[in-house]
């Protein structure tokens, strides 16, 4: 096995599909998946046992700051009760690593929080971080598990 640092993923090298469109203003996502446990004590043990039970998804989105469709999401919530799911897909295809590409398509995502207003003077380009939740997910596409 012969790792290159040619080999290593540039995190720019990514796109998110909402619902199948195109987000270009994504910064970043990040998605996680959490092992929920039970502890169980076992007769004759000093340490404790855990048993899995469940996961939970979590995830969070960076966007930059070019439309209101967040903040539109929840006030569609707030006045309407509409609470829209989506499915979310990460693309990470960078060509120069010679991995492949990796797809992550996450299912039934809701989302927790938008920020409805921001200002801020000594921004650049300002920014809205979007908490989310998912209910399923699957992996389409993998990277190479293999150095050449």
């Amino acid at each position: 096995m012969s790792f290159h640092a040619k080999n290593t993923i540039s995190g720019k090298e990514g796109r998110l599909f909402l619902d199948g469109e195109e987000m270009a203003y994504i910064k970043s996502l990040e998605a996680n998946i959490e092992k929920q446990k039970s502890e169980v004590n076992i007769m004759g043990r000093r340490m404790t046992g855990h048993k899995t039970t469940g996961a939970s998804g979590t995830g969070t989105a960076t966007f930059y700051k070019v439309t209101s469709r967040f903040a539109r999401i929840m006030l569609n919530y707030v006045k309407k009760g509409e609470d829209p799911y989506f499915t979310l897909q990460a693309v990470l295809d960078d060509k120069s690593s010679g991995r492949g590409t990796e797809r992550v398509t996450l299912f039934d995502v809701n989302f927790d929080s938008a920020k409805i207003a921001g200002l801020d003077v000594d921004s650049e380009a300002l920014e809205e971080e979007v908490p989310f939740t998912f209910e399923d997910f699957d992996i389409p596409e993998s990277l190479s598990d293999s150095f050449s």
